[in-house]
Order: C-alpha cells, then structure tokens, then sequence
C-alpha cells in the first residue's frame, strides 16, 4: 500500500522552492528595467579669500624710546655753619624762587663773630709781640754767655730756643684762629652756591637759626636730568660711543605736547637683574630750549626718543603678518599661496621689521588662513601697501 505522505512531501519542498526562484527572476527583471544611471559632478576646489599687504622695501631707522621721571642734576640741602638771630631773609627764599650763583640769601647777626675776629687778631699782635721779646733776650742771652768767658757750645735754655719755638707756635695758632673767625665772619651771610631754584625753605624772619640748622633745599635751575631704562637689545641699536648721543624728550605740559633736546651724559653701567636694562641718564639744558618751560620742571613724566642704526633695506610688516618660526604667507602670480623664511631683524607691539627674505612689491598675506597648504590657491583682496614711516 502506498504512503501518500512521504510522496507529498518532497514534492511540496520543490514547489517551494520553484516560488522562490520565479520571485527573486521577478525582482530582478523589475530592478533592471528601473535601473537608475548616477549623475557626474565636477570637483569642487577651495580657495579662501585672503587681505594681503604690498611690500615696499626702503631705509629703515630704528627708534628706540623709554619712559622716566626729570630730576635735577644737582639738589643741596643747605644748612647753616653758624649760629646767630635772623636779620635777614630774601624775599625769593621761597619754594619757586630762584637765585644768582653768589646771591645773598639769608643773614644772621654778626656781631659776635666780629668780636671774635677781633679777639683773634689780637692774639696774634700779642704773640708777634712775645717772639719779638724771645727773639732778643736770646741775643742778650749771647752776649752775656761771652763776656762771662765760658768755652763750649751754649745750651738751647741760653739761647732761648724753647721759648722761640713756643712763641711761635703761639704765633701760628692765632693766625689760624683769624683765619677760622673770618670765615665764621662771612658764614653769617649765607649765599647761593650755583645758579638754583628753591624746592622748600625751612626759615622765616626774625627767627633764630642753629648751627647746622636746616636753611633750605635747592636745585639746579638751569639745567635737568633724567634717568631711562632701556633693554639690552635697545642698547645695541644705539651707537657704539653713547655719550653725545642727541635725544628728543616728550611730554604733554597742560594741553600742549613739548619736545625737549637732550644729550646722553652717562650709562649708569649696571644691570638690573629683575628687568635687564641699564639705566641711560639724558640731561637738558636751558640753552637748548626755548619758552616758559626752557627745561623740563622736576617731577615731570617725559619719554626720551633716541635715533638708532638704520637698515638700508628693510620691510616692515604688521605683526599678524608674521607666523611661526619666523615665516610668511605670500601670493605668486598664479594666486598661489607660497610660505618663506625671513629675518626678523627687531619686534615691536604692531609690527616687526624683517631685513632678509623679502623683495620690493610683493604680496604678502595678512589675514588667517584655517588650512594653509603651500601650494594652494588663494582669492586676493587689498587691504593697504605697508610703509617703514
């Protein structure tokens, strides 16, 4: 007898599997009669717009300047060396005033210091006087050493030499007594010891004055100071010999800007190891000024502008120009972006100075650039041609 179930279940599986292949013919003829063809597209090829700079290569002078406070050349405090009342005190003995080398500035009473001249004068009369005695009871002293006959030599209590010498001595002492009374004498009137301008004054009329009291402070009227830091690398643009050496000093006075001239009178030689700089000391003169203000006054905050070497043919260029180790973006004629070396020869806050690696009329690039590759195009826009003044 025949099992119908074992006969219908091969031929169920290949009916199934008929089914299945007769689907996936039935796709695959409908996906190639809908095929869809690909679009072509070019290449699309960046190029960043870019501010660029036209080079100019011309002489460059390197300025180098420092800031400081004006000080005299020279401040006295001037005291007295006498005692004494207060007879007289110049009217211009106040702070402002100013005074003549030799002018007379206070005067205290002299009256004792006349008698001590006196007194010292006669001191020296009497010992005039005395050597004259000593000088002939010696002679009388000879003689009577003679007449009395005694051989030898005479001894020197005959000849008076202990009380010559004594005497003359004495002689010498009051000279110099006269001397120091006379100076004593003339300290009474205290005089301007240079052409000065008075910072404070310390007396008023009718007062006493000490000895060794304080009379005033002064200062030099006719000519100032001041004292700039410059860096080590400043200093090496400055002229080997620095004495000489011309400097403009600025400041604003009120609402007028004033330029002084000054010259460079010394280095102070040291360096200053928390900001390595050496202090530069510039004086002016009144001679060389003109105005109210012939000088800079004391006190006042000025910036001295020194001249230093020039570059015969140097660029300078903004700061932003500049990329790291020392290289820049230029732009060929193809519009092509092409990165060089150069010499950066000094450093500023808004630009540097390259002396090497450039040349006249070129492009440089100033603006930032995300991917910079050499080689890559560019679309240049001008910003401004740069210029060394």
């Amino acid at each position: 007898m025949i099992d119908h179930q074992k006969v219908m279940r091969p031929l169920v599986k290949l009916i199934a599997v008929i089914l299945v292949l007769g689907a996936g013919v039935a796709v695959m003829g409908y996906f190639m009669r809908t095929s869809v063809e690909a679009t072509k597209q070019d290449k699309v090829v960046f190029e960043p717009r870019v501010e660029f700079v036209d080079l100019v290569v011309d002489a460059y002078k390197v300025e180098v300047s420092a800031q400081g406070l004006v000080e005299p050349v020279t401040q006295t405090i001037i005291i007295s060396e006498v005692a004494g009342a207060i007879e007289f005190v110049s009217p211009k003995l106040n702070a402002g005033g100013r005074f003549a080398k030799g002018e007379s500035m206070l005067k205290v009473s002299s009256a004792d210091y006349q008698a001590q001249l006196a007194q010292a004068k006669s001191s020296v009369a009497d010992a005039e006087f005395q050597i004259i005695q000593e000088e002939a009871r010696a002679v009388q002293a000879m003689r009577d050493w003679k007449k009395i006959g005694r051989g030898g030599e005479p001894g020197k209590l005959v000849t008076r030499e202990p009380q010559l010498k004594s005497a003359r001595a004495k002689l010498a002492a009051a000279q110099a007594n006269v001397v120091q009374a006379q100076r004593d004498l003339e300290k009474t009137e205290i005089k301007a010891p240079y052409d000065c301008m008075v910072s404070s004054a310390s007396v008023d009329d009718g007062g006493y004055l000490p000895k060794g009291g304080r009379v005033a402070e002064v200062y030099t009227a006719s000519k100032m100071q001041v004292r700039l830091p410059l860096s080590l690398e400043d200093v090496s643009y400055l002229p080997k010999t620095l004495v000489g050496v011309t400097v403009a000093v600025r400041a604003e006075v009120g609402r007028a800007s004033k330029v002084w001239t000054g010259s460079i009178i010394r280095s102070e030689g040291k360096i200053d190891r928390a900001t390595h700089t050496m202090m530069i000391v510039v004086e002016m003169h009144e001679a060389d000024g003109d105005g109210v203000f012939k000088v800079p006054p004391m006190g006042l905050f000025v910036k001295g502008e020194f001249d230093g070497v020039v570059f015969e043919n140097a660029v300078k260029l903004p700061r932003e120009a500049l990329r790291s180790d020392d290289a820049v973006w230029l732009i060929d004629q193809a519009n092509k972006l092409v990165v060089r070396k150069v010499k950066v020869e000094r450093s500023e806050r808004d630009y540097v100075v390259v002396t090497d690696g450039l040349n006249d009329g070129e492009r440089i690039i100033t603006s930032p650039i995300e991917l910079p590759v050499s080689g890559m195009k560019v679309v240049p826009v001008s910003k401004q041609t740069n210029k060394l003044n």
